[in-house]
């Protein structure tokens, strides 16, 4: 059984089968598994890893277009009012900052529930405040 697996059978084995709890069960995997941004963050990252094309090989090129229309189509699916252009290139900037700084801005986007694009507002901040504080420790 897989990690996921596991995470979902502890969630919801205590429930006995019946009727009236499929909804507290539906419910449970809802909350705890319906993570749109998460889920568009994995469609994304899935789009900028898509393996080069070394050779003419129609397998090799059908596989990149049935991998890149497969997420696509996801992220079109989800309906998030941010547009695809904005998730792309916020993404780009993020996997290029250091782990903490990556991990204040999840933290900062889930609790407050800020767009794509304010990501380089918010690592423009972070350097600002970093230039501060490097300029009060010098002598």
């Amino acid at each position: 059984m897989s990690p996921v697996n596991n995470e979902v059978h502890q969630l919801i084995q205590d429930l006995p089968i019946t009727q009236q709890n499929f909804h507290v069960a539906w419910n449970l995997l809802c909350n705890g598994y319906n993570n749109e941004r998460l889920i568009a963050a994995a469609h994304v990252k899935s789009l900028l890893s898509l393996p080069v094309i070394n050779k003419e090989s129609a397998t090799d090129l059908r596989a990149l277009i049935n991998q890149f229309q497969s997420n696509l189509n996801a992220i079109k699916a989800l309906d998030l009012s941010i547009p695809l252009h904005e998730m792309l290139l916020s993404q780009i900037l993020i996997e290029h900052v250091d782990e903490v700084t990556r991990k204040q801005w999840e933290m900062k986007a889930v609790s407050q529930g800020i767009t794509e694009l304010e990501a380089i507002k918010f690592v423009e901040g972070k350097c600002q405040a970093l230039e501060l504080i490097s300029r009060k420790s010098e002598p």
